[in-house]
């Protein structure tokens, strides 16, 4: 296949690879942009379909919650006006064909109580107009084209109550007939009859009711079409289909997917994905009644996506041509380069031998320049060595002068703390000599007392003996406080005399300690002065260590850049012997594009 490759010419090498990688990359990027307008379409399409089935629901619930509202606001009347007895069957018979004048779209309204339910007038009415042979209050209007007709719901033709009327007496609900098929006017009419309930203090009265044609309703159904092949389908609470279009379905039991039943029993808004179309259950809510009808649209698949199909169309053309144009580009530019390929490859002949020649010269020099190299390395690299040696005895001399600063700083330290401590002896000794001084005061003092309490003592004395019997106690005790006082007395003078000897004693001790003072600063600061000494010595060692250093690491990078330009000039030959090889096959490359071009 390589061989096949290489036997191309030069347009062909260039403009197959980027075709093929053009085409793959307009196919993924086509796959990826397809994937997600299919998605996008679907969604909307999707969100296209609810809105309308939201909106025909609304619109169905609308005409049928109408004509709950007008039974509901009778009822309400009703009631009002059976509570101050003032309910009237004729204002009731009236109000019923009233509603139905105005509604073309009902075909009866009606009313059915239980026997005395109304009024408790039955027995009045039996056989009275507008009555039956009951009594009971059973008006029930009737539209025949455009002629209003009235008859009671009893009569010969419907005897007995139906559905309409017996449900909501057990449920005592309101509620939605199922729809139901009737003659009128010698046609098949599809209705249904919304069905009030009149309670009253939770006892069932009555119903008032409306028929109303599913006609209007059908022919709302059959204008939604959210698609042109959209089929929309209207259910009843029982799954009959109240609108088609297919209408040989139309009242008859719902025929579908089990998830499509099951979405509808669930009530609510559902999407159903079948095998080829998308099914949207709408649930309608009439008037908060128990019976649920559906709406449900079906459309294809392929319409929903039809706008996708359409766009992945235009862009296959465009990314067709896109191709297309990208190929004749880099034709026509393959062309041109062949071309000029040829016209360099013709410059570049005749350069070869003079780039041979310069080659071989070069090959020449740069042997020349290695010899060169190799010996002044060799004489760089015996001055590094004698520098290194020199170094060293340097930094030795270097540390032995550190070793001498730090342990002349480390006397100098310890003679200041001694001259520290030298001081704070003296000041204590200076603080001793003073409360010495006290003490001495202080025996005074007591001395001063003593002689004091032994006058006392012997006054007492002097009084108890003048007191005779009864002052012999007294005169006991006087005796006792003159002992004592002679004693503290002899006491004061010992302890003047010792404080005295000590006092003396921290005199001189303070002389003593301020004479060693004045000893140690001169020691500091001899001291001091051998430290600075040391440390300007050791700043001068590491001064000229630093500089030694400095010429060594001068030659040391004098000797790399030597033999840097020694490897430097064997590498030129290297280089020279190089690209002489390459030349020859520069000219072999140069011969093969003059003949593929």
């Amino acid at each position: 296949m390589f061989a096949r490759f290489s036997r191309l010419s030069f347009t062909q090498q260039l403009t197959l690879p980027i075709a093929i990688v053009s085409l793959l990359v307009l196919l993924i990027l086509g796959y990826w942009e397809s994937k997600n307008s299919f998605q996008l379409v679907q969604e909307k399409a999707l969100e296209q379909l609810r809105e309308v089935g939201q909106h025909s629901s609304q619109e169905i619930t609308l005409y049928f919650e109408k004509p709950f509202v007008q039974m509901e606001t009778l009822g309400i009347n009703l009631l009002a006006q059976m509570q101050i007895g003032e309910q009237r069957r004729a204002r009731t018979i009236l109000e019923l064909g009233e509603i139905l004048k105005q509604n073309k779209n009902y075909f009866g309204t009606w009313s059915g109580f239980e026997p005395d339910g109304f009024d408790g007038m039955d027995a009045k009415f039996v056989n009275a107009p507008q009555h039956e042979h009951t009594g009971r209050f059973y008006p029930w209007w009737i539209r025949k084209g455009d002629v209003i007709t009235y008859k009671t719901i009893l009569n010969p033709e419907t005897p007995d109550l139906g559905d309409w009327y017996l449900k909501p007496q057990q449920t005592k609900e309101n509620m939605l007939i199922e729809p139901y098929s009737d003659i009128v006017d010698g046609q098949k009419v599809f209705m249904t009859s919304a069905v009030y309930t009149v309670v009253k203090d939770g006892k069932f009265l009555g119903v008032l009711g409306v028929d109303i044609s599913l006609d209007t309703v059908r022919s709302v159904v059959e204008k939604m079409r959210p698609f042109e092949d959209s089929r929309v389908t209207l259910v009843s609470d029982t799954k009959m289909v109240v609108s088609s279009p297919d209408k040989e379905k139309e009242m008859k039991p719902y025929q579908a997917d089990e998830s499509v039943l099951k979405a509808i029993d669930e009530y609510k808004t559902a999407y159903v994905k079948l095998q080829d179309h998308w099914v949207l259950v709408v649930p309608i809510q009439i008037f908060n009644l128990k019976q649920k009808w559906s709406l449900i649209i079906e459309t294809p698949v392929s319409t929903i996506l039809a706008p996708a199909y359409k766009a992945l169309t235009h862009q296959f053309l465009f990314s067709l041509g896109g191709l297309v144009l990208i190929l004749l580009t880099v034709y026509l530019g393959a062309r041109v380069s062949s071309k000029k390929i040829q016209n360099l490859s013709s410059d570049l002949t005749s350069s070869a031998g003079g780039i041979s020649e310069s080659l071989r010269q070069l090959h020449a020099n740069g042997s020349e320049l290695a010899n060169l190299s190799t010996h002044a390395a060799a004489s760089v690299e015996e001055t590094a060595a004698s520098l290194e040696e020199i170094s060293s005895m340097v930094k030795q001399n270097t540390n032995n002068a550190q070793t001498a600063a730090g342990l002349s700083l480390e006397s100098a330290t310890l003679a200041k703390s001694g001259e520290a401590e030298m001081l704070k002896l003296i000041n204590i000794m200076s603080e001793m000599e003073a409360s010495s001084k006290r003490i001495e005061e202080i025996t005074t003092i007591i001395d001063d007392i003593a002689f004091q309490t032994n006058l006392l003592a012997l006054n007492a004395s002097v009084e108890a003996a003048r007191a005779g019997e009864h002052g012999k106690g007294f005169a006991v005790v006087a005796e006792a406080v003159r002992s004592l006082a002679q004693r503290s007395a002899i006491a004061a003078k010992d302890i003047g005399s010792l404080v005295l000897t000590s006092v003396q004693q921290i005199k001189q001790g303070r002389v003593t300690a301020q004479e060693n003072g004045e000893f140690l600063k001169k020691i500091s600061g001899s001291v001091d002065k051998v430290s600075t000494l040391n440390t300007e010595i050791a700043q001068a060692s590491v001064e000229q260590a630093t500089g030694i250093t400095s010429i060594s690491t001068s030659i040391g990078e004098i000797d790399q850049l030597v033999q840097r330009n020694a490897a430097q000039a064997e590498e030129i030959v290297a280089t020279a012997a190089e690209i002489e090889s390459k030349s020859h096959v520069m000219d072999s490359t140069v011969k093969a594009l003059r003949g593929g071009a």
